[in-house]
């Protein structure tokens, strides 16, 4: 049962960034789950900060998953964020207790060209679905 009530609730969890549904977001975060972000250095503890810190972003961000996978307690989401800026590679790692979100990692990367050395042994990802 459990099993089952976390993969419902990060499927809630990540489709309700694409929507920037908010409120969705908020009723799987657990009272006192933990967001890092390891590439700036940021941890924001509690649902209250990690809510703060989503609404005060200065516009919504367009997010896009296109790889949600996992189970039963870890799963991780890839996907594109534009920011306004152009596109930002996103990969989430989020793992949920008895359908709450408990602790979230995102790493965000540039795309960027790949080497011409790597081109006959590659082929191009579909980056839209």
């Amino acid at each position: 049962m459990t099993e089952q009530r976390n993969r419902e609730a990060a499927e809630t969890y990540f489709r309700a960034f694409e929507r920037w549904d908010l409120e969705a977001v908020e009723s799987v975060i657990a009272e006192d789950a933990v967001d890092g972000r390891p590439q700036s250095g940021e941890l924001f503890v509690g649902r209250q900060n990690i809510l703060g810190m989503l609404r005060s972003l200065p516009s919504e961000p367009q997010i896009s998953w296109r790889n949600i996978r996992g189970g039963p307690s870890v799963w991780a989401a890839e996907g594109i964020v534009e920011y306004g800026e152009g596109p930002v590679h996103l990969v989430g790692v989020v793992e949920f207790e008895a359908g709450r979100m408990v602790k979230a990692d995102y790493y965000f990367a540039d795309p960027f060209e790949p080497p011409e050395y790597r081109a006959p042994f590659t082929e191009r990802l579909a980056l839209d679905g």
